[in-house]
């Protein structure tokens, strides 16, 4: 899959584009990232039937995961750390495992301390899953910085 570079400095998208294959979460849960732009993100996910509830429904909390991933990595095209603060998220639609879903993330605005984000989530039929918000703290430093210590 071919990850789309939308504007941002490419070595800044060569080394997220590492960084996301290098993140658990995004193994474990097969979140597969679509595109990265200057404060924009793209990611699509084909949940797995273990992150259901009993009726095959898509646990919120799973949703959520997904959400605060795109608000998240939006941020980091800034070339940014970040961790969050604190989100909110409504549901709109069930999705089923069979499902995908396609989250997209934006920064709202950017302070010099904290990063307001939200994220769209949509079935694969472009039906409305779920809208967040979410507050982000920027941590010191840069993501080349932090990336070249560990």
């Amino acid at each position: 899959m071919s990850i789309e570079n939308r504007g941002i400095d490419e070595g800044l998208f060569s080394l997220l584009c590492k960084r996301w294959v290098a993140a658990p979460t995004h193994q474990t849960m097969d979140m597969k990232l679509n595109y990265l732009g200057q404060g924009e993100v793209g990611v699509k996910v084909k949940p797995n039937i273990g992150y259901t509830t009993v009726r095959g429904r898509v646990h919120g909390g799973i949703i959520a995961t997904i959400a605060d991933t795109a608000m998240g990595w939006a941020i980091l095209t800034l070339g940014r750390n970040c961790v969050t603060v604190d989100m909110y998220i409504n549901y709109f639609n069930p999705v089923f495992w069979e499902n995908e879903l396609i989250a997209e993330g934006k920064i709202v605005h950017a302070g010099n301390r904290t990063v307001v984000t939200e994220a769209a989530l949509y079935n694969e039929k472009g039906d409305l899953i779920a809208k967040s918000r979410g507050t982000f703290s920027l941590k010191r430093g840069s993501i080349q910085e932090d990336y070249q210590s560990n």
